[in-house]
């Protein structure tokens, strides 16, 4: 069949657009790093997000996994309770520091790290192949074609892809990006949703499945002007001021069950996933 939409190509051109996935781009362990901190406050206490992700997950008592943009453990730590070995991989030695301190207080042995950058990575030469290949949120290539075929590569059995569908952020949350980065900035956000890599994969012969829940997250912090510097160190470094954060989350926060305040927010999420013949 002739293809109308080339859908890597469009991928592309809207990742180039935006100033701040092109830097990211030049040296993403950089980025990570400073951000490993902060990243890990903010998806430390995704237990529902987590227990759904990991239900979604064909995993069997002797499978090795390899967990691509391990980032922080948030899935790998979990999964090494429930497999034979796990591989975290990713281009952040600050991230995969977090990782090795929460795989050793759950007392895990059963994995191993590496760091490097996916495009970087050859399969059979710095990984080998794993039963289960998983990347959740870790999509953000340049050439995201070829990062889909290297984890199909990398995979015996199967693939499972997590990423957003839709609009990830409620009218209060693009609100405050429409004050702190106009309009135009709003649309160099974040990434294109979970149709153009099914629409990849169906390009290249992988007929994958996809499954459209609502993931519910959550972070807990212990005031709005400690959210508000979480989030300006992950989405803007060099905001100056930080009033409408602040003001933003004095408003969206609710007070925690143990102290503190939790931030909740519904995202509507994609798992897309397939079989190895």
């Amino acid at each position: 069949m002739h293809r109308i939409i080339d859908w890597n190509e469009l991928w592309k051109a809207i990742h180039v657009s935006s100033p701040g996935r092109t830097a990211k781009d030049q040296d993403p362990a950089s980025v990570w790093d400073r951000n490993a901190a902060s990243y890990h406050r903010n998806t430390r206490d995704e237990r529902s997000a987590t227990l759904r992700d990991l239900e979604l997950l064909d995993l069997r008592p002797g499978d090795t996994v390899l967990d691509m943009g391990a980032g922080t453990g948030r899935l790998a730590v979990p999964i090494a309770g429930r497999v034979a070995h796990v591989t975290a991989l990713d281009a952040s030695g600050g991230m995969l520091g977090i990782l090795k301190e929460r795989m050793v207080a759950e007392g895990r042995t059963n994995y191993s790290c590496v760091q490097k950058r996916w495009e970087d990575t050859v399969v059979g030469r710095d990984i080998e192949p794993h039963d289960v290949v998983i990347a959740a949120f870790s999509l953000g290539f340049y050439d995201l074609k070829a990062a889909l075929l290297k984890l199909d590569a990398a995979a015996k059995r199967s693939v499972f892809l997590f990423w957003h569908a839709g609009e990830w952020r409620g009218p209060e949350e693009m609100s405050l990006y429409r004050t702190v980065f106009g309009e135009y900035g709003v649309m160099k956000k974040g990434y294109p949703d979970y149709q153009f890599p099914l629409n990849i994969l169906h390009d290249e012969g992988i007929y994958a499945n996809v499954r459209i829940y609502s993931a519910i997250w959550e972070a807990s912090y212990e005031s709005a002007e400690e959210a508000a510097r979480d989030w300006v160190t992950l989405h803007y470094p060099n905001l100056k001021d930080l009033s409408p954060v602040v003001e933003f989350f004095s408003r969206v926060l609710k007070p925690g069950p143990s102290g503190g305040f939790v931030h909740s927010a519904v995202r509507p999420t994609a798992v897309i996933w397939w079989e190895k013949e």
